[in-house]
């Protein structure tokens, strides 16, 4: 998948959802929920989310495997298209190329933000926990880490009826 895909990890995302589905190797709430903590994860989507789905899948070795899949493909891809478009980067239909793969990009990655949200638990809390962690963060960058942590721990807090 890797090697025909332009756009990155979330371009990626919905070729695998469904091959692993439709090959029943994992369900969809565990592609989401692998997906989840991949985003969480410091470095490339793609490979983390490969270094999941490989380990959930076949353990070490299948973790090993898909992540050189990931990585492989794409490194030899990039010395080949960039060498061309070096070449001929003033032509306009590599222009026209890039503008289009663009486009694609933006919709994939927004069809994989619709099928996270799809698969979220809404609730009040969640979503007022939402808005104040982005109001929080407006006010100030530098405490991404300190707003995550905390609202993860209020809203497992929450669930586990730790207010009541």
């Amino acid at each position: 998948i890797s090697g025909f895909t332009i756009g990155g990890g979330y371009a990626m995302a919905p070729a695998i959802e469904r091959n692993l589905i439709n090959k029943k190797l994992i369900s969809e709430k565990e592609f989401f929920n692998l997906l989840s903590i991949a985003q969480s994860m410091p470095g490339p989507i793609a490979f983390n989310l490969s270094i999941l789905l490989g380990s959930k899948i076949k353990g070490f070795w299948g973790s090993l495997f898909a992540s050189l899949g990931v990585l492989i493909p794409p490194f030899f891809g990039i010395l080949i298209v960039s060498t061309i478009i070096q070449t001929y980067s003033d032509s306009i239909y590599i222009q026209k190329f890039l503008n289009g793969c663009y486009i694609a990009t933006v919709g994939l990655t927004l069809y994989v933000l619709y099928k996270v949200i799809r698969n979220l638990k809404l609730n009040k809390i969640n979503i007022f926990l939402f808005f104040v962690g982005i109001l929080l963060l407006i006010i100030n960058r530098n405490l991404t880490f300190f707003v995550f942590l905390s609202l993860v721990l209020i809203n497992y807090l929450y669930e586990k009826g730790g207010f009541n």
